[in-house]
């Protein structure tokens, strides 16, 4: 029996509360090891990962004139994400 890929998910936004689109979502590090795999967040925020197995992950979200943050996630219990970045 395999382990089944879990979907990381969410949305990005400023320090107002307004979604941020064009933010680089990527994995930073996870319990096997990755292939570099990235995206940027729509015009929404809004953005969806798959973790291939679960466990713990690092997030890591970077924009243009905004603070990098990284987020520790558990794929094992998927969750949509809210995810605030402070202006650099």
């Amino acid at each position: 029996m395999s382990a089944q890929p879990s979907l990381i998910s969410g949305r990005v936004f400023d320090g107002e509360a307004k979604p941020l689109a064009d933010v680089r979502v990527f994995f930073v590090s996870g319990p096997v090891p990755m292939q570099d795999v990235a995206l940027l967040t729509g015009d929404d925020g809004r953005f969806s990962l798959t973790a291939p197995v679960p466990g713990r992950y690092q997030l890591q979200f970077v924009a243009d004139t905004f603070k990098t943050r990284t987020v520790d996630v558990d794929a094992e219990r998927p969750a949509a994400l809210e995810v605030t970045l402070e202006k650099a």
